[in-house]
C-alpha cells in the first residue's frame, strides 16, 4: 500500500513537471507587446502621443533625421545622416559628436543621450542609397523603455507618416509631431520611373509624394521622417526616411508635385541589428501562420549598377538641412534652401574681372622684360662683340698717318 502511494506521488509529480514544461513551450517570452490605441475615437495624431520619438543631433545641431528607437539603448538611423571620411560610406568620421534627443511622445522631452557606437550596414551604398541604415548605441541613463519594430508587412492595414522636429538642440523644446494617415498606392508607378532603386526593391522601400512645409522655410517642402504600421489596435514603427527623387534642379524648393520620397522598410534588417547588438530586437507581428521571418543578417537590396541614368532626375537624402546628393553629377546641380543673392553674385563677378586684369598686367610686364633683354643681346652682337685676338691684331698695325695735303 505504501509503495502504491509512492508510485502515485511520483506519477503526479512527473505529470505536473510535464505540464509546466508544456506551458513554457507554448507561451514563450512575449516579444510582441506594443502600444495599443483606442480604436473607438483615436486619431493619427493622438495615437502618436504614446510613442517616444528621437532626432539625431550632430555637434550640438539638430538634424532632420529621425531615429527608430528600439529600446532605451539602441535604435536605427539612416546611414546617409552620418558623416564619413571616405566616399564609399564605410568609415564614419569619429570626430563628429552624435547625440540622440528623445521626446516623450508629444512636445515634452525625455532627455538626450550621447552616442557611444555607430555601426553602418556593410551593404550601404551612398551613391544609390541602397541599404541606407545604421545602428546607433547610446547611454540613456536610469530609465528604460521598448519600442517594437513592425516585422510583417502584410499586417499593416494603414500607415502613419510622422514628422518630428526639435526646436533647439540645446533645449527641451519639441515641435508637435505632424502625422498623416496614408495607404494609397497611386504613386508607385511614378515612383518606380523616378528611381531605379525603388523599381528593383519595392518590398524594401515605400514611396509617395507626401510632404509638409519645412520649418525653416515654408516655401520648401520636406518628406516625413518615419513610418508606423497600423494593425487594428496595434502600432509599431515600420520605416525611416531614406532619400528623395525630383525632376528639375530646385531640390526641395520648387518640385511641386514632382517630389518622390522613399522610406526604407526595417523588417528585413532586424537580424542584422541582432548580429550587431548581440541581443534580440523587439518586433511585432500578428502571429498568423503565413508569417515568415527574414533571418539573414547579411540581407541586401538589389543595388542598381547605374544610379543616375534617369534623365532629368536628381536624387538626394540624409539630413535635409544639409542635402547629400547621390553622386557628383547631381551635386553640381542640386540647389538647397539657401541660394546666392544678387550682391554675392556681383561680388564674385567683380573679383574674377580684377583677377583677369592682374594677370594681363603681369603678362605684359613679363613680355616687356623679355624684349629689353633681347635688345641688349642684339647691341652686344653688333657693336660690342670683341675678342682678345682682335686686340692683339690691332696692336701690330702701324699708326695711321693723317695728311691734309
Amino acid at each position: 500500500m505504501r509503495l502504491a502511494r509512492i508510485v502515485l506521488a511520483l506519477s503526479a509529480g512527473l505529470a505536473m513537471t510535464a505540464a509546466n514544461q508544456a506551458a513554457t513551450a507554448v507561451v514563450p517570452v512575449d516579444m510582441n507587446r506594443l502600444f495599443r490605441r483606442d480604436t473607438a475615437g483615436s486619431t493619427a495624431a493622438s495615437d502618436m502621443q504614446g510613442f517616444k520619438g528621437a532626432i539625431l543631433v550632430k555637434n550640438g545641431q539638430a538634424t532632420s533625421c529621425e531615429i527608430a528607437l528600439m529600446t532605451n539603448t539602441y535604435g536605427f538611423v539612416a546611414a546617409a545622416c552620418l558623416d564619413f571620411i571616405d566616399t564609399a560610406g564605410k568609415m564614419v568620421n569619429q570626430s563628429t559628436v552624435y547625440e540622440v534627443a528623445i521626446s516623450s511622445g508629444g512636445q515634452g522631452s525625455y532627455g538626450s543621450a550621447l552616442v557611444t557606437r555607430v555601426t553602418v550596414n556593410p551593404n550601404y551604398d551612398p551613391k544609390t542609397f541602397a541599404n541606407n541604415l545604421a545602428v546607433v548605441q547610446y547611454n540613456s541613463g536610469g530609465y528604460s523603455f521598448v519600442n517594437y519594430i513592425a516585422s510583417w508587412r502584410p499586417d499593416w492595414s494603414n500607415l502613419y507618416f510622422v514628422r518630428r522636429g526639435l526646436g533647439n538642440a540645446g533645449s527641451s523644446a519639441w515641435n508637435a509631431p505632424v502625422v498623416a494617415s496614408y495607404n494609397a498606392t497611386s504613386d508607385l508607378a511614378d515612383c518606380a520611373r523616378a528611381n531605379r532603386l525603388f523599381l528593383a526593391n519595392q518590398s524594401d522601400l515605400m514611396c509617395n509624394r507626401l510632404s509638409i512645409p519645412a520649418t525653416n522655410n515654408a516655401s520648401c517642402s520636406v518628406p516625413y521622417g518615419s513610418v508606423y504600421g497600423v494593425n487594428g489596435a496595434n502600432i509599431a514603427i515600420a520605416g525611416l526616411y531614406s532619400h528623395s527623387a525630383t525632376y528639375g534642379q530646385d531640390g526641395l524648393c520648387g518640385a511641386v508635385g514632382q517630389l518622390y520620397n522613399y522610406y526604407i522598410v526595417l523588417e528585413n534588417y532586424v537580424h542584422w541589428a541582432m548580429s550587431v547588438l548581440s541581443v534580440r530586437v523587439p518586433v511585432y507581428h500578428s502571429r498568423i501562420p503565413e508569417y515568415t521571418e527574414n533571418m539573414n543578417p547579411n540581407y541586401s537590396m538589389v543595388n542598381p549598377q547605374q544610379p543616375s541614368d534617369i534623365s532629368g532626375v536628381q536624387v538626394f537624402g540624409g539630413d535635409l538641412y544639409h542635402l547629400k546628393p547621390a553622386d557628383k553629377d547631381v551635386s553640381e546641380t542640386v540647389k538647397t534652401v539657401t541660394k546666392l543673392s544678387g550682391v554675392a553674385i556681383a561680388a564674385i563677378v567683380l573679383g574674377v574681372l580684377l583677377l583677369l586684369a592682374l594677370l594681363v598686367f603681369l603678362y605684359r610686364r613679363m613680355q616687356k622684360g623679355k624684349l629689353g633683354a633681347m635688345n641688349r643681346v642684339r647691341e652686344w652682337w653688333l657693336f660690342g662683340r670683341r675678342t682678345n685676338h682682335d686686340d692683339h691684331r690691332d696692336s701690330r698695325r702701324p699708326p695711321t698717318t693723317l695728311s691734309f695735303l
